[in-house]
């Protein structure tokens, strides 16, 4: 199905190829191809490339693309320009300019969004509802079709208003305090907006219209529907996850786990099993009276993901002009949305209390860097806080559920149950569920505890928590010191650059290594000529391994290897080297 609110298809339209460019961090816009308009071009991956370019690969007929947007805007002709906005993980975006100035946004979904006609007309409903009933400033919706089949466009997409202003995460480095304290006021009013109304069901909203022209829901489960209860709802969860592994899931490494064995589905199925059996005691029960709406099971609608780039402000008077990315947007239990957004949550420890955090006393004694890290610290606690007094003071609702310690332990199972298998969230679904276990009597006071934990299970899990630990560690490091990114991803540019650093490491390897050789044994015997390695060929050794081992992850490319395999992999190899130094083994 498809639509358009204003549409001048009755005239004679004659296409043109625009100039096509995309978008770069420097603010200067670079031409591309047409074929990087369907890609994904602003990551590589160091393993799954193929799959993970498949998922973000969108195939469409970029002249009927531009043909439905001149016909929405008033007085165009031609699309002169078409603009590759930067890319986000589950969507392809652009901004098409006419020759009369006019400006449009457009949106298609990649494959890895789902399926595109129920996000797209989802979507689409959603932005209806908040837009002319709760009065939350959405860009405007021109055009939409959620059936590629029968759209020219040959896919799934959104066309709508270019958001007036800047987005947020443009300028919010240089805004003063007092500005993003004004913000954040805003970003409540948003979130009372939405909050105020509640839902009798859960689940995403859609025009009842569609719902006949949408045809059935996909066959991999058989678990979609509206609910009723919240028990309702995080069982069906986990049912869509039993059902997803019985159908998909087949035998891995988990390299945290194991170096030998495989994490097979069957132990998925059980660790569900166990989240089956206290799925109906996740969902918190309300302490207030009967039929209150102060209850942390109200239904309500909230925005899916609140980050700074999702927030279009105007730079001069520095009001919300426009939120993006409803994707996936839908009506669940405020147990389950109510959150701190993720634009000025705190990352580490804050300071208890509602007193303003203040720097420590050695503070002036401390480096430059030391300071403007405490600074940085402080600054984000702050805007944390002042969050949480704003929601105290005007959502008492949403703040019920905010400050009860008890939720963030009964919704972590929920948060983590959906895609378990897909994402590789077996361990700390576990580890949520044995927190619960730990806590049971406290948190569900007069009911036995359904699941148990055997000795076996806790120390197995152990050892693979510490496992993460330690990788974890090095990935920070290789992080900081840009080695290796911990999501396993690098820029196009920098993957090139490493490419072309990694073919000399080789030559220049592979030199030292003969030499090394040739110089430590005798021709004649045959036998080592100087044990005692010096210590700066024992570095360099270790260098060496180290860069190889960097160069085999770069190069490797398994279905089956996870981002911790890599670093494992490194690890091993420099183990393995700097053992065979210790004893006097030469490369």
């Amino acid at each position: 199905m498809s639509f358009f609110a204003s549409s001048r298809l009755g005239q004679h339209y004659v296409p043109r190829s625009p100039e096509l460019y995309t978008e770069t961090q420097n603010g200067k816009d670079e031409k591309i191809t047409e074929q990087d308009l369907h890609r994904y071009t602003r990551h590589r991956w160091l393993f799954n490339e193929e799959k993970e370019l498949s998922n973000r690969y969108v195939d469409f007929d970029l002249q009927q693309l531009v043909r439905v947007a001149v016909d929405v805007c008033e007085g165009a002709q031609p699309c002169t320009k078409v603009t590759k906005c930067a890319e986000g993980l589950h969507n392809k975006a652009f901004i098409l300019t006419m020759d009369n100035g006019c400006e449009v946004f457009a949106k298609l979904p990649n494959p890895n969004a789902g399926a595109a006609r129920f996000t797209i007309a989802s979507e689409i409903a959603t932005r209806k509802l908040i837009s002319d009933v709760l009065n939350v400033l959405v860009p405007r919706v021109l055009a939409w079709s959620f059936d590629a089949a029968s759209s020219p466009v040959g896919a799934e997409y959104i066309i709508e208003e270019k958001a007036p202003g800047v987005r947020l995460g443009s300028v919010w480095s240089q805004w003063p305090r007092s500005s993003k304290l004004q913000l954040i006021t805003q970003v409540v009013d948003v979130q009372n907006a939405l909050t105020d109304a509640t839902f009798d069901m859960h689940g995403c909203i859609y025009f009842k219209d569609d719902l006949r022209s949408l045809g059935e829901e996909p066959k991999e489960t058989n678990i979609h529907s509206v609910w009723n209860h919240p028990s309702e709802y995080t069982r069906a969860l986990g049912h869509n996850e039993i059902a997803y592994i019985k159908t998909h899931a087949f035998p891995r490494m988990n390299y945290y786990r194991s170096l030998k064995s495989k994490e097979y589905p069957e132990d998925g199925l059980a660790l569900l099993d166990k989240y089956m059996k206290v799925a109906p005691y996740l969902a918190p029960q309300s302490t207030n009276e009967a039929g209150s709406e102060e209850t942390p099971s109200s239904n309500v609608l909230i925005h899916p993901d609140l980050h700074l780039d999702n927030i279009f402000v105007d730079p001069e008077t520095l009001q919300i002009t426009r939120i993006v990315d409803w994707q996936s947007a839908c009506v669940a239990p405020l147990f389950y949305h109510a959150n701190v957004p993720r634009m000025c949550a705190h990352r580490g420890p804050l300071q208890e209390g509602w007193g303003v955090p203040e720097r420590p006393e050695e503070f002036d004694s401390l480096s430059v860097e030391e300071q403007h890290k405490i600074d940085d610290d402080l600054e984000s606690q702050i805007l944390h806080k002042y969050y949480e007094a704003q929601v105290y003071r005007r959502s008492p609702r949403y703040w019920s559920v905010l400050k009860n310690m008890r939720i963030p332990i009964l919704r972590k199972p929920v948060w983590l149950v959906t895609g378990v298998w897909e994402n590789r969230d077996l361990f700390f679904l576990r580890e949520s569920l044995m927190s619960l276990f730990a806590r049971w009597e406290e948190l569900i006071p007069g009911v036995p505890c359904p699941i148990n934990f055997t000795n076996e299970d806790v120390e197995l899990h152990s050892k693979e928590e510490e496992n993460m630990d330690g990788v974890g560690k090095m990935l920070t490091l290789f992080r900081d010191e840009s080695v290796l990114p911990v999501d396993a991803w690098w820029s196009p540019k920098t993957m090139t650059l490493l490419r072309r650093t990694a073919g000399t490491l080789r030559i220049s390897s592979s030199d030292w290594r003969k030499t090394t050789k040739r110089e430590n044994y005798s021709r004649n015997s045959g036998h080592i000529k100087n044990p005692e390695t010096p210590s700066v060929c024992n570095n360099l050794c270790m260098f060496i391994a180290f860069v190889q081992a960097v160069i085999c992850a770069l190069s490797y490319r398994s279905r089956a290897l996870h981002p911790s395999a890599l670093v494992l992999i490194i690890l091993l190899q420099c183990i393995s080297q700097m053992n065979h130094h210790n004893h006097n083994t030469i490369l």
